[in-house]
């Protein structure tokens, strides 16, 4: 029995600052709204900012609410007593009101009269300052601790990291606070002496932030200035107070997680019983699942990066767990019904999004259970009969399989096998390093973004004129080649060109960079991409005649005619946007895009394939939209006034406080940095040639405008019409001339797979001009074992391996390189170019790409020219 229950602990704290002058308000999502410095709503206070700084004017001087809050930085304590991934904060604010002494002697009455803890029962904390950044100790809390009945001897100084509080990102309001923490008795350790430690992990639990002292504003630079107006922020987590006021050993024990805690071990227990789950994974599950449930409520869509990443990796926890234990057929539906039900009493969107809750979770783990049965099945594979798992294989596991190192760690020790964890961590470097490079077609070059940044820092800002014009007098600032700074390049030499100002555009946003000239006299530069870093744009050039000098005075002239088609297919990107929201709902939302000359790529949000019959409608809409003839209209204003007036915004993170809102008449409206076509109608036509899955919850569209649409229209045509001359019948009986000839055909037996031979190897080598050994072999079929069989092939030479397989005039493509040799060839590099031929896509690691494309005409092009793609 619960001396006091959850449900009695949030009456007592709203009635009691109600009664004295708090306005209750409403809750906020857990997705924050346009605050890109926070994955989630951390704490009572982030939502309200604002308030806080002076930017908005609050309700009223005084509020209090109960807030969910999500906490990623402590994902992996969870399991223990107290410390938990999602919880709901019991927050009241002062805003220019009272301070220090009222909110203490709230603090203090609310515990021990409201709450009825006993006084010795209680210990608070203040901060002791810090020299090294200027701030003086809060000796004024210490006072009035003492003044509202709390004994001297309990009242502990502690140093910044513990008593000073935000801000909630790298900068904002923040101050030093004073928190109460609640003595669970001797049997959890040694009591607090005045001048020791104070044990804040095992008897001593904290229980309030009575009172963060909002009166500093931290800056960029790291310094501190005063607050335009002091405020409180004060806090506690409902789930521990619950746990401290019922003196229970675990906060999974509490009223609101217990149900949780025992359909979960119920179902372990029925389901495995040799399983022997310990009691901390028992924890995780609920901690997790109750997570997972907050988040997808508030509408959060499990991804491999951002907030996505966060749902992704708690289920992905549970399912590994579930896994581990051989507990097979767990009802998830069970617990999240129960998570529903507890929450809805106090949320409404709980019940609301139900369907969609369990539709997203039940796909995810569908996902990864398929993972995981293919990777236990690959590691029986890859390390049957072996005594060790080498830190190679692992790394193969992790990155190819997405198995968790954590499962097969656990495998190993269940087969009584150990693991390279050295070579491992090596592994994982060196693929972080090569991730980092991000090399370009130009080799690198200083050109990855890290490098460029640190580059920017020695030039001044590019003014950008680009909007307005295509051509610019521009003087030049800076030249770098070999990753340094020159003052001059010549003839025939790479070089990245720095200007004081310039009309092209960078790469950005999704859209391609502008190419073009750059020249003086005899000099003449063809500039083939842009980049930006810290608004420094670097046109990376070839010195096509004369010589390139800084300080030279010099015209830029964008290819206007490449970029017409690329503003075009940018247009067109945001009428397709609109036509998408018309026949899917609003709820589409924009997850990337690319913008080039020849073709638009959309991807969005959306979890199921697009029936031709609605393609159809989407595309006649856009066309529609073009022939209207929209006159572009560009407007710079505020953030918020933009999205006010009904402007599309999904990336907040990327938006400065001046905005540019791109709008073609009433039909589409958003915020977008990119360059656009003056009117619609000077899109000419669009066409849809695919839609496809680009990940999981993620469809993509491509198109083509203008001349390539028209070209691409006309070749289906011809095609259409040498069927029909072949099958000697009209275009429109094409169909039923099929249905009487029938379209089954038998299936050629599939060839068996056999590893090559030494032999084999050695027939098949090659050397190119470069001295790299590279095999290039046709399979009936581009399976897992011919994947793995070039990793092993491309270590074996020391080389490159391209296999591939053609089916249905589609070619597939397998390329693996070396790992030590990947250092210097990218196989995500190589398959582009390769790709290139077959009209195809693809990608990869470092070692291992894969990509396939239609064009099975090119095949023969490409392994000719192969050995030139690396």
């Amino acid at each position: 029995m619960y001396t006091i229950t959850s449900d009695e602990i949030r009456t007592i704290f709203l009635e009691y600052f109600q009664k004295h002058n708090h306005k209750k308000i409403a809750e906020s999502s857990v997705i924050p709204e346009n605050d890109p410095t926070l994955l989630f709503i951390n704490s009572g206070m982030a939502p309200l900012k604002n308030y806080f700084t002076g930017e908005e004017v609050p309700p009223a001087s005084n509020l209090c609410n109960i807030q969910p809050c999500i906490r990623t930085i402590d994902i992996d304590e969870i399991g223990d007593r107290h410390h938990l991934t999602s919880f709901e904060m019991l927050g009241s604010w002062s805003f220019n009101n009272y301070f220090k002494e009222d909110a203490i002697k709230l603090a203090f009455e609310l515990l021990t009269e409201g709450l009825k803890i006993p006084k010795e029962k209680l210990y608070a904390t203040v901060f002791m300052g810090s020299k090294e950044l200027n701030l003086e100790p809060d000796t004024e809390s210490i006072e009035i601790w003492q003044k509202a009945g709390m004994d001297r001897s309990h009242i502990v100084p502690q140093p910044f990291e513990d008593n000073f509080w935000g801000p909630t990102a790298e900068t904002g309001p923040c101050g030093p606070c004073t928190e109460v923490f609640y003595d669970t008795g001797e049997e959890y350790g040694e009591a607090y002496t005045e001048g020791g430690e104070f044990d804040t992990r095992k008897r001593y639990i904290e229980i309030w932030n009575a009172g963060v002292f909002m009166q500093l504003n931290k800056m960029s630079d790291g310094t501190y200035e005063p607050l335009k107006f002091k405020s409180v922020d004060t806090g506690a987590g409902l789930e521990r107070l619950t746990m401290t006021l019922n003196k229970l050993n675990s906060v999974y024990e509490i009223d609101s997680l217990r149900p949780i805690v025992d359909i979960i071990k119920n179902q372990c227990t029925s389901l495995s019983p040799e399983s022997d789950i310990p009691e901390s994974k028992i924890n995780i599950l609920s901690d997790h699942l109750r997570t997972v449930t907050i988040l997808l409520a508030a509408g959060a869509v499990p991804g491999n990066a951002g907030r996505g990443y966060i749902p992704r990796k708690l289920i992905r926890k549970c399912c590994t767990i579930l896994a581990k234990y051989k507990v097979d057929n767990f009802n998830y539906k069970e617990v999240i019904n129960k998570i529903i039900e507890h929450y809805n009493k106090y949320y409404g969107h709980f019940e609301k999004n139900r369907n969609q809750i369990f539709s997203v979770f039940n796909k995810e783990v569908e996902g990864y259970s398929a993972v995981l049965e293919e990777g236990t099945a690959r590691i029986e594979k890859m390390c049957g009969g072996l005594t060790a798992i080498s830190g190679k294989d692992a790394f193969v596991l992790v990155t190819s399989y997405g198995l968790p190192f954590d499962f097969i760690q656990e495998y190993a020790a269940e087969h009584g096998m150990t693991i390279d964890k050295e070579e491992y961590d090596n592994e994982i470097k060196h693929h972080k390093e090569i991730s980092k490079i991000g090399l370009n077609e130009e080799g690198g070059n200083g050109s990855s973004l890290p490098a460029l940044k640190g580059l920017a820092e020695n030039f001044a800002k590019t003014g950008f004129t680009g909007y307005e014009e295509l051509s610019c007098k521009a003087h030049i600032i800076g030249i770098i080649k070999d990753n340094a700074e020159a003052e001059l390049a010549a003839a025939n030499e790479q070089a990245i060109i720095i200007t004081d100002k310039s009309c092209f555009y960078a790469e950005s946003g999704g859209q391609i960079a502008d190419t073009g000239t750059i020249s003086a006299g005899n000099m003449q530069l063809e500039v083939t991409d842009v980049k930006k870093a810290e608004e420094v744009f670097f046109h990376f050039a070839k010195v096509i005649s004369g010589e390139v000098r800084v300080d030279q005075a010099v015209d830029m002239i964008v290819d206007s005619e490449r970029r017409t088609k690329i503003e075009a297919n940018h247009s067109a990107v945001h009428l397709l946007q609109k036509a998408l929201r018309i026949y899917l709902g609003e709820s589409v939302k924009q997850a990337g895009s690319l913008v080039t000359d020849d073709r638009l790529r959309f991807d969005f949000q959306c979890d199921k394939k697009l029936e031709a019959d609605v393609l159809d409608l989407i595309e006649a809409t856009v066309n529609e939209y073009i022939r209207r003839d929209y006159v572009r209209e560009v407007q710079e204003t505020s953030y918020e006034q933009a999205v006010k007036e009904g402007a599309l915004a999904f990336f907040s993170n990327k938006y400065s406080d001046v905005v540019r809102m791109v709008s073609f008449g009433e039909v589409s409206k958003e915020l977008c940095g990119g360059t656009h076509i003056a009117s619609t109608g000077k899109i000419g036509f669009c066409k849809i040639i695919s839609e496809e899955s680009a990940g999981r919850g993620i469809r993509r569209i491509v198109a083509l405008t203008g001349s390539e649409a028209v070209r691409y229209v006309q070749e289906e045509i011809k095609l259409l019409n040498e069927i029909a001359a072949k099958l000697k019948t009209g275009k429109k009986q094409i169909l039923s001339k099929l249905d009487t000839l029938g379209t089954k055909k038998e299936q050629p037996e599939e060839a068996a797979f056999t590893v090559m031979t030494k032999e084999q190897t050695a027939k098949s080598t090659l050397q190119s001009s470069k001295g790299t050994a590279y095999i290039t072999r046709e399979y009936p079929a581009m399976t897992d074992e011919v994947r793995d069989e070039a990793i092993r092939v491309a270590e074996l030479i020391r080389g490159v391996v391209c296999f591939y397989s053609i089916v249905d005039d589609k070619v597939q493509i397998t390329i693996a390189i070396d790992k030590e040799l990947s250092k210097s060839c990218n196989a995500n590099g190589v398959i582009k170019s390769a790709l290139a031929y077959l009209d195809g896509k693809g990608g990869g690691s470092a070692y291992l790409a894969r990509g396939s494309g239609n064009n099975a005409g090119g095949l023969k092009d490409m392994l000719e020219g192969f050995k030139t793609l690396f």
